[in-house]
């Protein structure tokens, strides 16, 4: 199959957002505004890559190149951005015969290989592929190594009632508790995501751990998606917030992404999801995906409204002096 992979030119690019809008792999991720703001925060450079065959548009692909010391590095997505998956978006894919699903896949892949290592001769790739594309084989058989990610998703266009019979009985018992003692969700605004940034960043603080995106990050993603693709959910007990979450909505689906912080409510965070459900189905979406099934501990919290796990492939090709380096920041990180 002759695939020609380049990077879009400038007059192009107002067809990006189509292209990830018309596919089922286009994530809002993959949005041309986020993908700069990703850009702009992370020391990094984006080179939106086009896959063609002849004139018809195959399949987009944003990387991002980063240099850290002697070290080149490729991310898709880059690091420190909240950003759960990226890599390509395929177009017309799903309507091939299982033979032509694979030669386009494989040489839309090899054309994007080929690129990366001629343009960056690259110590370090790393890319999460969206959900959905479950064939990472041409990269394993590129050398790179794949290994699967988590995340949950709950389809709720079967509607309230259906819903709150699955979800499992502590779940039901909390949202009458938080319903009993007076909790409350609201929509909110720049103030109140300031407020959940900052519950978020203390968080980490007492784990010991740094906090990865910035506040300036989070600002520039909630001035260019609100309100049409991001809402503030807030939590309040007696006039004071006490959790809350930052939801994106993109075609059919309401996304769980940052906030919802331990409270001293036990009950508030199985409310607030559920508050999130409800409005979901209000405004017509037909999916909640949870982001994050990979840690015991919150899959357990997670499950219990009973969502289907959805699987994605991370994968990465690393020189012996780049995993020596991951290794080495890998142990730091751990042991800050």
């Amino acid at each position: 199959m002759n695939i020609k992979v380049r990077i879009v030119e400038e007059k192009e690019l107002k067809n990006w957002n189509l292209y990830v809008k018309s596919s089922p792999y286009g994530t809002i991720f993959h949005t041309l505004d986020w993908l700069r703001i990703a850009e702009k925060h992370t020391n990094s450079k984006l080179y939106p890559l086009i896959g063609l065959k002849g004139e018809k548009v195959i399949g987009i692909f944003p990387l991002f190149y980063m240099r850290k010391g002697l070290l080149r590095m490729v991310f898709s997505p880059p690091p420190k951005t909240g950003i759960p998956y990226m890599g390509p978006v395929l177009l017309g894919y799903d309507e091939l015969k299982q033979d032509k699903k694979e030669s386009l896949i494989l040489n839309f892949v090899i054309c994007v290989d080929k690129f990366i290592h001629d343009s960056f001769k690259p110590h370090y790739i790393y890319i999460k592929l969206p959900p959905g594309l479950l064939d990472c084989r041409p990269f394993k058989w590129l050398g790179y190594y794949a290994s699967p990610v988590y995340s949950y998703l709950l389809d709720i266009s079967k509607g309230l009632s259906v819903i709150e019979s699955n979800i499992s009985m502590q779940a039901r018992k909390n949202i009458r508790k938080a319903e009993q003692v007076g909790l409350a969700i609201e929509l909110g605004n720049k103030e109140e995501l300031l407020i959940l940034y900052n519950r978020l960043n203390r968080r980490y603080i007492e784990q010991k751990r740094k906090i990865p995106i910035s506040e300036d990050y989070l600002l520039d993603v909630f001035n260019s998606l609100l309100p049409e693709n991001l809402k503030i959910f807030v939590l309040r007990y007696k006039d004071k917030i006490i959790s809350g979450g930052v939801k994106l909505c993109y075609k059919d689906k309401v996304t769980d992404w940052i906030g919802q912080t331990k409270t001293e409510i036990r009950t508030s965070n199985d409310f607030l999801h559920w508050g999130v459900i409800k409005w979901g189905i209000e405004n017509r979406y037909r999916y909640y995906e949870i982001i994050g099934a990979n840690t015991l501990s919150i899959c357990q919290f997670k499950s219990k409204f009973n969502p289907a796990l959805s699987v994605y492939f991370c994968v990465k090709k690393a020189t012996l002096a780049a995993i020596i380096a991951e290794k080495l920041y890998m142990n730091v990180r751990k042991h800050r």
